[in-house]
């Protein structure tokens, strides 16, 4: 930029300064000096055009002077998930250490802003087995009685797309797979939700689709 508006002066470009607002008094606007712009958020940079002698007589500069702002910005860092809750894909987990029946445990997960774990993937629910440890964990899988379409707590239903051993209504994660038994029995359970990340870029998207009507 500096270059060309030189050459529409008719002049050639020869060097810039930079002086910065609290270094005017020491000198800064001498050639040469080297400053970091990250540690003075204000500066000037000017161009120094010059033509020759022949045609300016004693003054053969010109000078253009640009004034530059720049934001520091300070790194910002946000936890995607709450101080306890484990992140994977997208969500954030949380494992009990007290036991509950079925009905207690979601009870719990809606308190924390959250429901008993729903599997969307086969990454997921390797994911849980492998965390949880060797303790049965309640999951957001339960049916009304026995030979029902089993659901998930947010409303939609089981694709079959894993095994569920026992005869219960409700499900758990056992040492290796998923398994269903009485709902009034005493386990641990996992509680799931969107991580901030998620839940943020699903709020922006929504917003943007209200703006589209």
């Amino acid at each position: 930029m500096k270059v060309k508006t030189c050459r529409k002066l008719d002049c050639e470009f020869d060097r810039a300064l930079i002086i910065t607002d609290t270094h005017k008094k020491e000198g800064a606007g001498k050639p040469g000096l080297r400053l970091h712009f990250g540690a003075f958020p204000h500066f000037h940079l000017v161009g120094i055009c010059m033509r020759g002698r022949e045609r300016m007589g004693s003054y053969p500069y010109v000078a253009l002077s640009i004034s530059v702002q720049v934001l520091k910005t300070q790194p910002q860092f946000m936890a995607w998930c709450p101080d306890g809750w484990v992140g994977y894909r997208g969500k954030c987990y949380y494992f009990s250490e007290a036991e509950e029946n079925w009905n207690n445990s979601q009870r719990h997960c809606s308190v924390l802003g959250a429901s008993l774990a729903v599997i969307d993937s086969e990454q997921d629910l390797d994911f849980m087995l492998r965390y949880k440890g060797v303790s049965e964990h309640w999951i957001g899988l339960w049916r009304e009685q026995e030979r029902e379409t089993w659901k998930w707590v947010n409303g939609s239903d089981f694709n079959s797309s894993f095994p569920i051993r026992g005869g219960g209504d409700c499900a758990y994660l056992n040492d290796r797979s998923v398994s269903a038994s009485r709902c009034i029995t005493q386990r641990n359970w996992v509680c799931h939700k969107a991580d901030a990340y998620t839940d943020q870029k699903s709020a922006t998207q929504g917003s943007r689709e209200l703006k589209s009507f």
